[in-house]
């Protein structure tokens, strides 16, 4: 009896060995992922590419700020993915690893090396210009949390292109004009990781209009002459304006529809200056 009952033990794990050995050696090895690297970048997002693992189910993505600790932000079963809900102008790390799932649950490779990447910062806002001689004006406009620096562009319409005229930190530029106006200008902000820039949004353009009137101060109607010839319409609907005070200086505000667009203009009364233009889709 004692006999027969060994032989049956040894025959039990004679099966037990051989439904091991079945299982593939490598049902939970997960490779490492490699080559990642970064797509694109916005002031809110980060787009990274990897080479995928064989026979992975999917992957895990963490990011931390400069400072900060990792957390894990997205799961993906791609070889890419958008790592959205960033702070714009900052700086992050980047890794990702792959996973198998198997009978003992999900199980994880080692994580990728990890990447630097910086989102870039927010747009310039409230971008404005004040005449300080027969030829320079003043752009002022609103700090930028985080960024780097500035850049300053004039419109070249013999060229028909946005030329950059200044490179600075500051928050204001004093910059050349001609006697019968004319000129646009816009600035967007930049911060710098490695040596390369990493852009916002431009800011709405302000256009320099030489003096309209000797009285000292442009009617309505002339207000009205600037803001639908810088526009480039002529049927408008719904236009309102009105004469206020901003920042210390009379100015008029108005408002209208053209086509599928709504317009939004800021001229100063006293001489014709465009402070503020804002072009929209009209839902």
């Amino acid at each position: 009896m004692k006999k027969l009952s060994k032989v049956l033990s040894i025959a039990l794990a004679g099966v037990m060995l051989s439904s091991v050995a079945a299982l593939p050696a490598n049902a939970a090895s997960v490779a490492k992922v490699k080559n990642l690297k970064v797509v694109s970048v916005d002031d809110d997002e980060i787009n990274v590419k990897w080479s995928k693992v064989k026979g992975a189910a999917g992957y895990q993505i963490q990011v931390r700020p400069e400072g900060g600790s990792w957390r894990t932000v997205e799961y993906s079963n791609k070889g890419r993915e958008d790592i959205d809900d960033l702070m714009d102008a900052t700086v992050y790390q980047i890794r990702v690893r792959a996973y198998k799932n198997d009978v003992s649950g999900r199980k994880y490779g080692s994580y990728s090396k990890a990447i630097k990447s910086t989102t870039d910062p927010d747009e310039v806002y409230d971008l404005s210009l004040k005449k300080v001689s027969s030829s320079k004006v003043k752009l002022s406009w609103n700090p930028v949390p985080g960024a780097d620096g500035y850049r300053v562009y004039k419109y070249n319409s013999n060229e028909g292109a946005w030329k950059r005229v200044a490179k600075l930190k500051g928050t204001s530029k004093n910059v050349s004009v001609s006697k019968n106006g004319g000129e646009r200008f816009r600035v967007r902000a930049y911060v710098i990781l490695n040596n390369k820039y990493y852009y916002g949004d431009a800011s709405d353009s302000v256009k320099y209009v030489a003096a309209q009137a000797s009285s000292g101060q442009i009617s309505a109607a002339k207000a009205k002459e600037i803001a639908l010839k810088d526009a480039g319409v002529s049927n408008v609907r719904g236009f309102e304006i009105e004469k206020d005070r901003e920042n210390g200086i009379l100015v008029y505000e108005i408002d209208f529809n053209s086509g599928r667009y709504e317009y939004e203009y800021v001229i100063d009364a006293s001489n014709g200056n465009i402070l503020h233009e804002h072009k929209e889709w009209d839902d």
